[in-house]
């Protein structure tokens, strides 16, 4: 008899999970419970959609509940919020947020795909309209019809992160001022300080006041607009955007009895099960092994969501696949910058109780031979370790060619190769594309000496 799976969570791990079930057992009851109204969309392209640089939003959209329904066979419910899981009945509480029904639903396999929810810390007024946090499509259609509603001639932004830079380069690309407050004493928190100079004197350059340093006591609202209270003095605006960080939606799972990490997100083994042997957990709301400290830590990004949900998909009707692990591989686009990280920064590095001797080595070469018009500098820093040589982490910064030289780092530690071995990789050379010694290989060499 086919088993029946159920789902919490529609978007890139749920979905992902949904549409393998289904091409591996065509005939299995599969029911999809998503408490929003959209489901499997780039999250990722939203700032581009506000900015207008992607001016279909649907776009955005990859899979929708009607397609989900009538092309893949999934019972797609929207607008149905999943209150409790009995993990002793294997049921679960679901409220029709539409029409208040309660119902209970039955399942044989579940997965948690709950993903993450925006911070929003405790800061008076935070709750004033034209105040918004940017996680989901909805979101970025409140903020695009707020945009276009209201005569915004400058936002506020809080939190020098990610999203927060990215809507940095949505605003001044549509005209609106921006100020961007970060409590701490850099931006891009998640990479080490001494790589984002260029970067940082970049942002200002476009005309962001950036506001370091700088802790957010309260936004009043007025006839004027909105005014942020900080420590450094008042900021006169018509909207902020509060980018502050994320956390996990776990708190079913802890209720359910599922072990959850030190992170606070589900804690899974390498296929993708929880604690409870029949309930499996994917995407943002769970931990993954990372691939350089060997221990479960918590690093929310698309890339694990929609391969994590493949691979709990697989196993939850019955294969044997393994999730290998990540490496925290990520990538920014800062105006005319690209900003890009894999593996353990330096201060991560030394952090780690498991490596005594950290070595960093930081080099700027040009992406193409230098006789050839249009070399532009590749900033990159190399982690490793100092007694094997071995990298641990790499940081690369510069106006072209980044992404892709930093896969490179990433596909090297995923081989735990060394400087030596990293030096003498046969990459490509061309003059108008890369130079004889590519910027790669002068990191590495220089690290390696």
């Amino acid at each position: 008899m086919p088993k029946k799976y159920v789902i919490i969570g529609g978007d890139a791990a749920g979905m992902s999970a949904a549409s393998k079930i289904r091409r591996m057992q065509p005939d299995s009851e599969l029911v999809v419970f998503e408490k929003g109204q959209h489901i499997s969309f780039a999250a990722c392209g939203i700032p581009y959609w506000i900015s207008d640089v992607i001016e279909d939003g649907s776009k955005l959209q990859v899979l929708t509940p009607e397609i989900a329904r009538e092309k893949r066979g999934i019972d797609v419910r929207i607008g149905h919020e999943v209150t409790q899981i009995d993990a002793t009945s294997n049921t679960i509480a679901v409220n029709n947020l539409e029409t208040g029904e309660k119902i209970h639903e039955a399942y044989d396999v579940l997965l948690i795909a709950t993903g993450a929810r925006a911070v929003v810390p405790p800061i008076p007024g935070v709750g004033h309209d034209g105040v918004f946090t940017l996680r989901s499509l909805a979101d970025g259609q409140r903020i695009k019809n707020y945009i276009a509603e209201h005569e915004i001639k400058h936002a506020t932004i809080i939190g020098g992160g990610y999203i927060g830079l990215e809507m940095a380069e949505a605003y001044k690309h549509i005209n609106i001022d921006v100020t961007m407050v970060e409590m701490l004493d850099q931006i891009a928190p998640t990479f080490d300080k001494d790589i984002l100079e260029k970067v940082t004197a970049h942002v200002v350059e476009q005309g962001v006041d950036l506001q370091l340093e700088t802790r957010v006591d309260a936004i009043d609202k007025s006839e004027q607009g909105l005014q942020v209270q900080t420590s450094a003095g008042q900021i006169q605006t018509d909207m902020v955007i509060v980018s502050t960080g994320v956390r996990p939606n776990s708190e079913l799972a802890r209720d359910a009895g599922i072990a959850l990490g030190n992170s606070g997100a589900i804690t899974i083994n390498d296929h993708m099960q929880t604690s409870i042997p029949n309930i499996y957990s994917a995407g943002d709301c769970a931990e993954h092994r990372h691939l350089v400290l060997n221990e479960d830590i918590w690093i929310p990004l698309a890339p694990s969501a929609n391969k994590g949900g493949r691979v709990a998909g697989e196993n939850m009707v019955g294969t044997a696949t393994r999730f290998p692990g990540i490496l925290g591989t990520a990538v920014v686009k800062v105006f005319d910058y690209t900003v890009a990280q894999t593996g353990l920064t330096e201060k991560q590095a030394r952090e780690a109780a498991i490596f005594k001797d950290i070595e960093s080595t930081t080099i700027s070469a040009g992406s193409r031979a230098h006789y050839y018009p249009g070399s532009t500098p590749v900033t990159i820093k190399l982690v490793a370790d100092g007694t094997t040589k071995r990298l641990l982490g790499a940081q690369m910064i510069g106006k072209s060619d980044v992404a892709k030289r930093l896969d490179v780092l990433a596909t090297a530690l995923t081989a735990g190769m060394t400087l030596e071995d990293i030096g003498m990789l046969d990459l490509t050379y061309a003059p108008p594309v890369a130079p004889v010694y590519d910027p790669i290989h002068v990191a590495a060499n220089v690290a390696n000496k």
